[in-house]
């Protein structure tokens, strides 16, 4: 589990830059050379952490998206063969360094998708966790004997220290 905490940032950047066939044995992998690991991690590890289950979940489903319009496209290149010859003469002008800086761009658009995808989860979250405090403020009001004065006073002095003798 530390290594995961240790590790978060680059575990969703090989997420988020990942293309082709992704799995749990091929991410362990992946990040068993990068990390110089002994052995790969589990994929329990990652299901542990929602953010790192998240972003993979995420990742999958765009990849399987890709992976049909790539053949739905390649079909219809092949449809009209002067699409296709267009398509070529473009890639004769390429340039690695332009390939390079296509390959970044979808991995920070990747990138966003999943800490926007992650964002909307995290405001979802909050909203219920406002409700819940909002009816436990609404049922503490209707107590008889509770002054929320002193309540407020109490949680806003925050917890006590933990003792770890």
């Amino acid at each position: 589990m530390a290594f995961i905490t240790d590790n978060k940032e680059t575990i969703l950047s090989i997420i988020d830059g990942w293309s082709g066939k992704l799995t749990y044995e091929l991410l362990s992998e992946k990040l068993q050379t990068e990390l110089g690991l002994k052995r790969p991690p589990s994929r329990h590890t990652y299901t542990k952490h929602d953010e790192i289950k998240h972003a993979f979940d995420l990742k999958k489903e765009e990849l399987r998206s890709k992976k049909s319009a790539a053949i739905e496209e390649a079909k219809s290149l092949f449809d009209s063969s002067g699409k296709l010859s267009q398509l070529l003469e473009n890639l004769e002008n390429d340039d690695a360094t332009i390939a390079e800086l296509i390959k970044r761009v979808e991995k920070l658009e990747n990138e966003n998708e999943r800490l926007a995808s992650e964002n909307n989860r995290l405001n979802k979250n909050n909203d219920l966790i406002l409700e819940r405090f909002a009816r436990w403020q609404h049922n503490l009001q209707k107590m008889d004997g509770v002054d929320l004065n002193q309540l407020a006073v109490t949680i806003d002095s925050g917890l006590p220290a933990k003792n770890r003798d």
